[in-house]
């Protein structure tokens, strides 16, 4: 069995997020009481996913491309996939909070 392209996944996702944002900016989709509850658990399992993600960017970049040169790639996917972590802790603290 060859290995997917773990990029189109990202895509779809990407793709979709989008369409969430034109939809509610559009009016065509409204948060709700209990769809914002819903929403923010699902931001916390897309923040979480997308730490994870930037991680194994890193990782493949540095295999990819070994060397000095790379160095502000690496750190810039590692930054942003720390950062990306806090977001999903906040994302589930903020969930926790909400009635």
């Amino acid at each position: 069995m060859t290995a997917q392209n773990p990029a189109m996944h990202a895509r779809v996702a990407a793709d979709a997020l989008d369409r969430l944002i034109r939809d509610v900016q559009s009016g065509r989709a409204r948060w709700e009481h209990q769809s914002v509850r819903q929403g923010a658990d699902d931001v916390a399992r897309i923040t979480a996913a997308a730490a994870a993600v930037l991680q194994q960017l890193a990782a493949a970049y540095g295999q990819q491309h070994p060397g000095p040169a790379s160095a502000r790639t690496l750190a810039a996917l590692h930054q942003a996939g720390q950062h990306t972590t806090t977001a999903a802790d906040l994302a589930r603290q903020a969930r926790r909070t909400m009635n």
